[in-house]
């Protein structure tokens, strides 16, 4: 059953590059995005997948993980990382794409030493093409009405 969440959610991240999405005048020019997504559904998805785990939000209420918090990493707090939409699906499909100096400062001297793993675990065998395209459209949400800069070339 998991697999074929896994191969909607490859083909789903491979239409952009055959060019299957119709450009949105608003976004002309942003890159690609996925087409639909509800912010309401993203938000359950969010809490149900329990990245509360890990991630809070900046102005967002969300509810105490299942159990431990292993960080304390806000959302929408700053523009780091993740710019824009693209940098969001990216962050959120391949959370090895860059190890954050607040995640390096917890490892000990041999773990940085060695490969460095992040913490975030790679979701794209549990969550389905819809969770992901509603997560994304629930933080690129988020993120345009916390940041201004968000989303600016």
């Amino acid at each position: 059953m998991k697999k074929p969440c896994l191969l909607s959610l490859l083909f789903l991240l491979a239409l952009p590059f055959f060019g299957l999405f119709a450009a949105d005048p608003a976004t002309k020019g942003a890159g690609y995005r996925f087409p639909g997504g509800d912010g309401v559904a993203g938000r359950e998805s969010f809490i149900g997948l329990n990245c509360v785990q890990c991630h809070s939000i900046n102005k967002v209420e969300l509810p105490d993980p299942k159990g431990n918090r292993r960080l304390e990493l806000t959302l929408a707090n700053e523009i780091r990382f993740v710019k824009n939409y693209e940098d969001l699906i990216t962050a959120i499909t391949n959370p090895r794409h860059v190890v954050t100096e607040q995640y390096r400062a917890i490892l000990s001297k041999a773990e940085i030493q060695g490969s460095i793993e992040p913490l975030m675990p790679d979701l794209t065998n549990d969550m389905s093409a819809r969770q992901l395209m509603d997560i994304v459209a629930f933080l690129d949400k988020v993120y345009r009405n916390a940041l201004p800069d968000y989303g600016a070339k």
